[in-house]
């Protein structure tokens, strides 16, 4: 890290730190009623490529918008194309998107057929159900949707009892978020329909339907790359919420 970066980092953890202490006042009376904890076991704060790449190693992985529209092209040039990242990690890998174009791009690019054009929000293409996951990445997929909870819905009932599903979204309280504010604005993709919060993340999966297993914060670092002091002790404000819910038909 350049000395610029160590000294914006210091001061970033000076002000989270004293904006933690001047808002204290906040959370007392009435406004007390409205906080909420985690409901998982204690979360951390991890680089997000690198929990994903371990969370699916040697298990049959079907990864929906494996292609990150409209990123295809920048990302196949450069090799940061998470699929690509899944390839020798992953058991087994089939991706599955919405964009034709897209689709088209990577397979003349990489060469490789395991991929399957599907819309998520109507059904799952049946050669993704026979495919039977052990893992389903929805990985900054969710603020996409005009429908979460529908899209939740046809995927509980397309897959088996036990399937795990690990969904990344971008974090409401990230510190691009709080820097845009304070600065009269918004840092939104602006193909986004929705902000999530690690409880209306959770919300969003039935718990009669959904059982949570880890939540965690991430960063959207390349693979390899530490967390840093300031954001292990604000994890609270890391770029992403990265949770994983088992399905369970029991």
């Amino acid at each position: 890290m350049s000395i610029k970066g160590k000294i914006n980092w210091g001061i970033t953890g000076i002000a989270l730190a004293a904006l933690k202490k001047s808002l204290r006042y906040r959370l007392k009376e009435d406004a007390a009623l409205f906080l909420q904890q985690v409901s998982t076991p204690a979360p951390g704060i991890y680089n997000r490529i690198d929990y994903i790449l371990e969370q699916c190693r040697n298990k049959k992985v079907l990864h929906v918008g494996f292609s990150d529209y409209p990123f295809t092209k920048e990302k196949l040039a450069n090799k940061s194309l998470l699929h690509l990242l899944l390839m020798p990690n992953a058991g087994s890998l089939l991706g599955l998107d919405s964009e034709k174009k897209a689709i088209d791009v990577y397979t003349a690019v990489t060469g490789d057929d395991k991929v399957l054009y599907g819309d998520i929000t109507v059904t799952y293409p049946e050669a993704a159900i026979q495919f039977e996951p052990q893992v389903i990445l929805l990985t900054e997929v969710l603020e996409h949707l005009k429908d979460p909870h529908g899209a939740i819905e046809i995927l509980y009932n397309s897959f088996n009892h036990g399937t795990k599903i690990l969904v990344t979204v971008p974090n409401y309280n990230a510190l691009d978020t709080i820097g845009a504010s304070t600065n009269k604005t918004e840092s939104v993709h602006p193909h986004h329909y929705w902000y999530f919060s690690p409880y209306t993340l959770t919300k969003l999966f039935d718990e009669k339907k959904f059982m949570p297993e880890q939540l965690h914060f991430g960063m959207y670092y390349q693979p390899g790359k530490k967390i840093n002091a300031v954001m292990r002790n604000f994890l609270y404000n890391g770029d992403c919420i990265m949770a994983i819910f088992s399905i369970n038909k029991a």
